[in-house]
């Protein structure tokens, strides 16, 4: 009699990083740094709330027009997708705009330079994604850098508003359950599906939300509305389409550890485009970080060897 033989769950197929998934994560994180100084000009006419209403409104209508004949693949997965979509991106952008519109865009893209740990760990926790050793200390390394150019270090601790920071260190939590989750929810599911329910669901959870702008300064504040701050709704609202359809697409195979790292250029991009659109200041200090955060880049994902030595990790029979 032969013994039987042990079966092992699938953890989620993984494939090595191709030019094209990097080129996908960097158009990424382009969308998300550049958010940042987004928001900070999209304040100047309307609310936050108001804000993301124009910006989920966009990306729910343009991503649903286009996965139309997809979205069958989402059937019995679809009420999951809404509350991921409205408790992981919805409450994070409301989170993200009262912050950055009660901070600065440059303080913003500092705080939610955590983000990439905060993946790290939901993926780890909730998932099942183990990071290689080569993944962590890619991980240490970025977070020394985003240390280095919030200037922490170089200026000590400066007087900043607890309500945005909390507000910002919320939005960490919130994304980093929100790709742990779609990374999980997501198995089988056509990632335009995915990336269009969870917009539809972070709609849902802004309208609401919008109470917040009636009982504040308005959903459009006293300046009026101004073009730029319409170009800038635009913006979010056709980046989020875009970026989230990008992070639907990579993370049904890849593991959340990958996407984690690339987000260290996030808050490089952020403060360089809040100097560029806001004119808030570029420092010394962001070009030091910025080539730690680089160097933490080409720690994860430099050398064909990585991907040689996780496909044989991955096709390796357990013990």
């Amino acid at each position: 009699m032969t013994e039987p033989v042990r079966t092992v769950p699938k953890q989620p197929a993984v494939e090595p990083a191709s030019i094209g998934v990097r080129a996908a994560l960097l158009l990424m994180v382009t969308f998300f740094g550049g958010s940042m100084p987004a928001y900070k000009v999209a304040g100047r006419s309307f609310g936050p709330a108001t804000t993301n209403l124009g910006r989920f409104l966009i990306a729910a209508t343009v991503l649903v027009i286009i996965a139309r004949k997809r979205l069958p693949s989402a059937r019995g997965h679809i009420k999951r997708l809404l509350l991921i979509g409205m408790f992981g991106i919805g409450l994070m952008a409301v989170f993200l705009g009262v912050g950055v519109d009660k901070g600065s865009a440059t303080i913003s893209s500092i705080i939610v330079g955590l983000e990439p740990i905060g993946v790290a760990l939901a993926g780890a926790l909730i998932v099942g994604d183990r990071p290689s050793r080569r993944s962590l200390l890619a991980l240490v390394v970025g977070i020394c850098g985003v240390v280095v150019a919030s200037g922490v270090i170089s200026q000590g601790s400066q007087s900043t508003p607890i309500l945005p920071m909390l507000l910002l260190l919320g939005t960490v939590v919130t994304f980093s359950i929100y790709t742990a989750f779609v990374r999980r929810a997501g198995q089988g599911v056509d990632p335009l599906a995915v990336a269009s329910i969870t917009q539809v669901g972070a709609l849902f959870f802004v309208i609401p939300a919008c109470l917040l702008d009636v009982f504040g300064k308005g959903m459009i504040r006293d300046a009026g509305v101004q073009p730029k701050a319409v170009w800038a709704v635009i913006f979010l609202g056709v980046g989020s389409a875009i970026g989230y359809l990008l992070l639907c697409s990579v993370l049904a195979n890849q593991p959340s550890n990958r996407v984690a790292v690339s987000m260290f250029l996030t808050p490089l991009l952020g403060v360089v485009f809040s100097w560029l659109v806001v004119g808030e200041h570029l420092y010394l200090r962001h070009a030091y970080g910025g080539a730690i955060v680089l160097l933490a880049i080409w720690i994860s994902e430099g050398g064909k060897e990585r991907a040689q030595i996780d496909l044989v990790l991955a096709e390796s029979p357990p013990v």
